[in-house]
């Protein structure tokens, strides 16, 4: 499972939803990661932050115990591909929901994230929202 920025963020302020599915991960043993996508856009935010150290604090919290698989060149190929043929189309996503696709893909591994919209359109991927 390769957890989405979009679920480290929604931990990070206690969104019920997304608790109640971490503490099933756990409690079931499943294995779980993110990409280095979601720590570059964890920081990201961090630095945005009007209240930074607030903000730090709870990143290292939310992602305590968390691997992360860092993006490697056919991740970043790969990527790039998704990206462009879904612009080419017309459905466009961010440039990091392209970058944890094609980690999920290449890993072949589901997406947890609430932003199913856009990783809909990604094509054979799958994904679990909570």
């Amino acid at each position: 499972m390769i957890l989405d920025t979009s679920f480290i963020i929604d931990i990070m302020e206690m969104d019920e939803g997304a608790l109640s599915r971490h503490r099933t991960l756990r409690e079931q043993n499943e294995s779980y990661r993110v990409s280095s996508a979601t720590i570059f856009e964890l920081w990201s935010g961090v630095g945005h932050s009007r209240k930074s150290e607030n903000e730090k604090i709870k990143v290292l919290k939310a992602l305590s115990g968390i691997s992360t698989i860092s993006l490697s060149l056919p991740m970043a190929e790969k990527a790039g591909e998704i990206h462009g043929i879904l612009a080419k189309e017309g459905k466009e996503i961010d440039d990091i929901d392209a970058m944890i696709a094609a980690t999920a893909l290449l890993e072949n591994e589901t997406v947890l994230t609430r932003n199913v919209k856009h990783f809909s359109r990604v094509k054979g991927l799958r994904i679990e929202s909570y």
